[in-house]
């Protein structure tokens, strides 16, 4: 392969977070890979500052009634979104099932924030799963919601 292709075609990450991952022409990194998670809760990495997503939602909720959960990308530093670097997913799950996602095609110009309404019936844990074009997937805390 030529070297200007190769170039064109694929890019090298590197760190001393991660290892080197070569992404594939879409600019996506690897989705199979298990979510990285907070390995110090008191002392993170840049890389966990930046996408480890946070889970805002209140303590309690009335059943069946209309709630906002936040997630925002970033528990200590906002994600910096920009064409190259982008969170292109964030899932929200309830009790470990998808409900719903956000899919974001671009980069620079979507918010690496997300907002969900739902509605719970009974107790429930909240996560997010989210997607870094450079960086993949993540996952922070669990979020308890107890319905009343």
């Amino acid at each position: 392969m030529k070297r200007r292709e190769f170039l064109k075609n694929t890019a090298i990450i590197g760190g001393a977070a991660m290892s080197l991952a070569v992404l594939p022409a879409t600019g996506r990194a690897d989705t199979d890979q298990p979510p990285q998670t907070l390995k110090d809760p008191k002392n993170p990495s840049t890389l966990e500052k930046k996408h480890v997503p946070l889970v805002e939602a209140p303590a309690q909720a009335k059943k069946d009634e209309w709630f906002d959960v936040r997630v925002k990308v970033g528990f200590m530093i906002p994600h910096p979104s920009t064409p190259g670097h982008w969170i292109d997913e964030i899932k929200l799950l309830v009790n470990g099932k998808e409900v719903s996602e956000i899919d974001n095609q671009a980069g620079g110009i979507t918010s690496p924030d997300g907002c969900f309404r739902i509605r719970l019936q009974a107790p429930s844990e909240l996560r997010a799963v989210i997607r870094c074009n450079l960086h993949g997937t993540w996952t922070g805390e669990s979020v308890k919601v107890n319905v009343i």
